[in-house]
């Protein structure tokens, strides 16, 4: 006989124990089943990590049935499988339902339930969809109202006498939405904590507890009581967060919350920013154990995430697991594309062609080896500032860029003339892209309109501040605090997006996509973006055009985004790759006035990692050839 229980102490781990009865043969397969997921043990016990345990139940019953062996699962094990069967009969019920959900009456319970707020039409069909699975999944674009709908399912799910609590997961810049929305939405308000992190006092009476994705892992044990010790609904808000699952330390705390959730909800406008693999992990969370039941194999597969047989197959598979309000059934206002391609002035071109001769040839396309490809991902952001401001490669990264952009000084092989040309870069030579954002700049300005400017280099935002001086701009990154962390005499995030949205003086924003692409509306005061560069991110793309094209735009508002490319450049490249992520998740979200609204038309081609390992390849790709 085998023994299993799950141990929920910390992290979600079965143990299983071989008895003097067991056959060593079932033993031995069992081990194989699970190795990928075994993290300890002995000769007699293994501890294995609970996600990999309920992917594998079928091997289980292989065991089972070929060896003729015994299984004995502990009370905490045998009810957690009882829990994740209900889960799976309640989906499949849900698939099969024909029957429909009366919107008025739901309307109706959702009022008596304490619900003050009108929910518009294509919120309240998106209810009675989440409301008639298990667990749901919101995939509207920013600006639809998620949070309104989310709220809305906890309340009807509280007075049904499911849950008692909500947990909220969110990025930090999310949380006063989520706290101006509870106040507005219901009433009585419920009682609200945000959670600081390691030390906060959880009062037992707490209704709603808003943490984010670093508080959650550094305080997983104190936030999974939280979870586990009343029946909990969970929502991960902006869940293409946790794309990377049980191999990143966000992810792999948020999945294990599963276990103990009542409820779980997923919430984000761009589910799978970088192809189809990116569903595995918010599946896995809404239902561990089933994710291989309702995606296709073929999602698996990293690298062919973006193939066209392979989204469209996933596209069918989660579309009845999913709500999606696309942007054009918001009725937003028009968008415009403004791309910008010049050449570089002499001297930067000067400099961008040493680097691609410096590390032409040196990369082969088909390398395996991680640390090869983390060198090209770090000769990525060289190449991104050589095309965008050569001044930032004798730098190297800022302290408050984003994490995994991190890069030292560029190391000079010998070539006196470019390093005498790199230190007095700002002597010799203004850059291009600079010159033209001032210009768009002073005739914004000039109008008395206000202008973001976007770029995922903090060296270039504070260069900025000082080139723009004049007009005064507002600067967030990740280096500016949240109000709930600031000291008292720093200046927070809040403070400058409301220097920017109420002072008339300053008619700029210079931030970059990680620290305000998400939570953050500035559609009421601002109708123009400039991208001065660009990563392979597809999210940050999105998400930070979202901004400012968004609901509750006037009619007569027309919102544009500028491009600036440098001609022949890793520009070009990184926006190809853009426009192959975009039209990938339209594919999959059956949204295809995504790709009219999020891209340029006329359509013409030309830790977070750098990019994908495809991303990647193409650098070593362009190095090769040159293009």
């Amino acid at each position: 006989m085998i023994f299993a229980e799950l141990i929920r102490d910390t992290r979600p781990i079965v143990k299983l124990e071989k008895r003097e009865d067991t056959k060593p043969g079932a033993w031995a397969r069992l081990q194989e089943a699970l190795s990928r997921g075994i993290v300890g043990g002995t000769v007699d016990t293994s501890h294995v990590r609970a996600d990999v345990f309920f992917a594998e139940l079928k091997s289980l019953q292989e065991v089972r049935a070929l060896f003729a062996e015994k299984f004995d699962f502990g009370p905490i094990l045998t009810d957690q499988l009882r829990t994740l069967s209900r889960d799976r009969r309640d989906r499949q019920a849900a698939m099969a339902q024909t029957i429909e959900v009366s919107i008025e009456d739901l309307l109706e319970e959702l009022r008596k339930a304490g619900f003050t707020r009108q929910l518009k039409s294509f919120q309240a069909a998106n209810l009675a969809a989440v409301q008639r699975m298990p667990h749901g999944a919101d995939f509207s674009v920013p600006g639809a109202g998620k949070t309104t709908v989310a709220l809305a399912n906890y309340i009807l799910n509280r007075a049904r006498g499911i849950v008692q609590r909500l947990l909220v997961i969110a990025p930090i810049a999310a949380f006063q939405a989520w706290k101006e929305d509870a106040a507005a939405c219901i009433e009585p308000a419920p009682g609200i904590l945000v959670h600081g992190g390691v030390g906060t006092l959880i009062p037992d009476d707490t209704e709603m507890l808003l943490t984010n994705y670093n508080r959650v892992a550094a305080d997983y044990d104190r936030i999974r009581e939280y979870v586990a010790i009343k029946p909990t609904q969970v929502i991960v808000d902006e869940a293409h967060r946790i794309k990377r699952g049980e191999n990143g330390v966000h992810g792999r705390a948020v999945l294990d919350l599963a276990y103990a959730a009542r409820r779980r909800d997923v919430l984000t406008g761009t589910p799978a920013p970088q192809g189809a693999y990116d569903l595995v992990a918010p599946v896995r969370f809404l239902y561990p154990g089933q994710d291989h039941d309702i995606l296709p194999d073929t999602v698996y597969n990293r690298k062919a995430g973006r193939d066209e047989d392979v989204v469209s197959a996933a596209s069918a598979a989660i579309s009845r697991y999913f709500v999606r309000t696309p942007k054009t059934e918001l009725d937003l206002p028009p968008t415009t594309f403004d791309i910008v391609t010049e050449p570089m002035p002499p001297i930067q071109q000067a400099i961008y062609d040493s680097l691609i001769g410096q590390y032409r040839g040196r990369f082969k396309l088909d390398t395996q080896d991680r640390r090869k490809f983390d060198r090209l991902g770090r000769i990525a952001m060289y190449l991104l500032e050589g095309a965008t401001n050569p001044m930032l490669l004798a730098a190297g990264s800022d302290v408050d860029d984003q994490e995994g952009f991190e890069h030292p000084p560029l190391e000079i092989m010998g070539n006196e003339t470019v390093a005498d040309l790199l230190l007095k870069y700002r002597d010799l030579e203004v850059p291009w892209k600079y010159k033209k954002v001032a210009a768009l700049v002073d005739a914004a300005a000039d109008k008395g309109e206000k202008v973001i400017i976007w770029s995922t280099f903090v060296r270039n935002l504070k260069l900025l501040a000082n080139y723009l001086r004049v007009h005064q701009p507002a600067l967030v990154h990740g280096g500016v605090p949240y109000a709930d962390i600031a000291k008292t005499d720093q200046v927070t995030r809040d403070m400058e997006f409301n220097r920017f949205r109420f002072d008339s003086n300053c008619h700029v924003l210079l931030a970059n996509p990680a620290a305000c692409g998400e939570g953050v509306s500035l559609h009421h005061w601002c109708h123009h973006a400039i991208y001065l560069d660009r990563t392979f991110n597809a999210g940050h793309f999105l998400q930070s055009q979202d901004r400012i094209h968004r609901l509750g735009l006037a009619d007569t508002v027309t919102t544009k985004f500028t491009l600036l490319m440098s001609r022949g450049t890793i520009d070009e490249l990184v926006d190809g790759r853009l426009r192959e992520k975009v039209r990938a998740l339209a594919q999959l979200m059956a949204d295809p006035g995504l790709v009219k609204v999020a891209l340029p038309e006329p359509d013409t081609d030309a830790r977070e990692r750098a990019g994908n390992d495809d991303d990647i390849a193409a650098v070593a790709a362009m190095l090769q050839t040159g293009r």
